[in-house]
């Protein structure tokens, strides 16, 4: 297919969206859709006007062939395939897969509940500032052995702003006006920590939950609006962080960080994930073989110290191939999208396969979410969306869900924390 088809069939499946959207009052076919336009389709089309180049690797040896338009098009074709799988295998499931029969909680219930976790939370805080202390200062002895997850550990900051927000929004200030505002602090403060261009996903993790909080009560074209606004910010902010992983913009004005991160925008610099499907179609099958499903049980694999585990098989395929020299090189290889991840694990039948699975599994991540009646239901589904970005974007899925996860174990202790006081509660009635 030339690239104005696809435009136009992507045009077509954003329509759909917005009327499953309407519909469902569900984003989450957005994402997909638009992932595909501006890192696939897009980034094709800056490439073609000039205004941005392929990537270039300098360390490969001799495992990359030269990116060219015709190699850009055979891995347009294989994430278009994904895209339209994973979108109407969802759309398929989502008409099939019942929703919980009655909700546990209510509004009422949920405010009761986060009223005695005031401290909780407070201690949650303090208990991660102190271990985040410790560990900068300490790269060696006990912490080496999962060294990698206490690297990690400071992503937890995105789910303690959730918790710090929905604290905040349950809490009078006629109440409980001193403590609602000591919350605000805490929030804010830590909302400006989270800002660091080396680590840009993690004010993705609290910003776009945050933004499903607060629109719930508003309808699908309201929303629409808000989403618009919410999504451009977020793009300046993204854009402005990648700007400053190469320079000092504390000098900046406004308006030179304004044209700073347009400029990067529309190069797609940061949405270069079709360069690294191009790269994984040099890997499969000449290089390795297909992973059939290893990739995703390394997902188990990977909280295993290696000092433990010595002979543990290593993660990415720039690893299995010994790309990787960090004292001269750094690292090789660009996130190759999920579907990138699908073709390592079994080529195109695995983009397919994995794309139909994908789909049935988030819908039943949004079907357990129904069971909540409350502020908890629309704090779930934007921990979903907001992690279904970086899986999106792809690369070491492994370490992909260990992100996830100690970016929100604050909220799923918390989760664990509700269902116990649920159930207590429904034994009382």
């Amino acid at each position: 297919m030339s690239i104005t088809l696809y435009e136009i069939i992507t045009y077509l499946l954003l329509l759909l969206a917005f009327n499953h959207f309407r519909k469902y009052n569900d984003e989450f076919l957005f994402l997909p859709v638009a992932f595909f336009l501006t890192t696939g389709v897009q980034r094709y089309l800056a490439v073609e006007a000039g205004k941005a180049d392929w990537v270039r690797v300098a360390y490969t040896r001799n495992i990359f062939t030269p990116m060219t338009d015709e190699k850009a098009m055979t891995a347009l074709s294989y994430f278009f395939i994904g895209t339209v799988v994973l979108f109407f295998a969802y759309k398929y499931y989502n008409s099939k897969l019942k929703y919980p029969p009655s909700p546990i909680d209510n509004q009422k219930l949920f405010t009761d509940f986060i009223k005695t976790r005031k401290t909780f939370i407070v201690f949650l805080f303090v208990i991660f500032s102190i271990i985040n202390t410790i560990f900068k200062g300490m790269l060696g002895g006990v912490l080496s052995m999962g060294q990698s997850y206490f690297l990690l550990f400071p992503m937890a900051l995105g789910g303690l702003i959730l918790l710090f927000y929905i604290l905040y929004r349950n809490l009078s200030w006629q109440e409980d006006g001193t403590t609602k505002f000591i919350y605000l602090l805490l929030m804010l403060y830590s909302i400006f920590i989270s800002y660091n261009p080396s680590q840009r996903f993690q004010f993705l993790s609290w910003m776009i939950a945050i933004g499903i909080l607060i629109t719930q009560k508003y309808n699908p074209i309201q929303k629409i609006k808000y989403y618009i606004i919410g999504g451009v910010l977020v793009l300046f902010i993204f854009s402005l962080a990648g700007v400053a992983r190469k320079q000092n913009i504390s000098s900046l004005t406004f308006d030179q960080m304004l044209k700073k991160a347009t400029e990067r925008a529309e190069k797609r610099e940061d949405q270069n994930m079709l360069d690294g499907f191009m790269m994984v179609l040099d890997v499969y099958p000449k290089h390795l073989n297909y992973s059939y499903g290893m990739e995703h049980f390394e997902i188990l694999l990977r909280p295993i110290p290696r000092k433990l585990w010595p002979g543990k098989p290593v993660g990415g395929y720039a690893n299995k191939l010994g790309l990787n020299k960090y004292e001269k090189f750094g690292t090789v290889g660009i996130s190759q999208t999920i579907y990138g991840t699908f073709y390592g694990e079994g080529g195109i039948m695995g983009i397919i396969i994995l794309s139909i699975i994908y789909g049935w599994f988030f819908v039943k991540l949004f079907r357990y979410t129904y069971r909540y009646n409350s502020d908890m239901h629309w704090l779930l589904k934007g921990i979903i969306i907001a992690s279904f970005i970086p899986i999106l974007r792809g690369g070491d899925l492994p370490g992909i869900v260990a992100f996830i996860g100690m970016s929100y174990w604050p909220v799923f202790l918390f989760l664990w924390q509700y269902n116990k006081f649920l159930k207590t509660q429904a034994v009382q009635q």
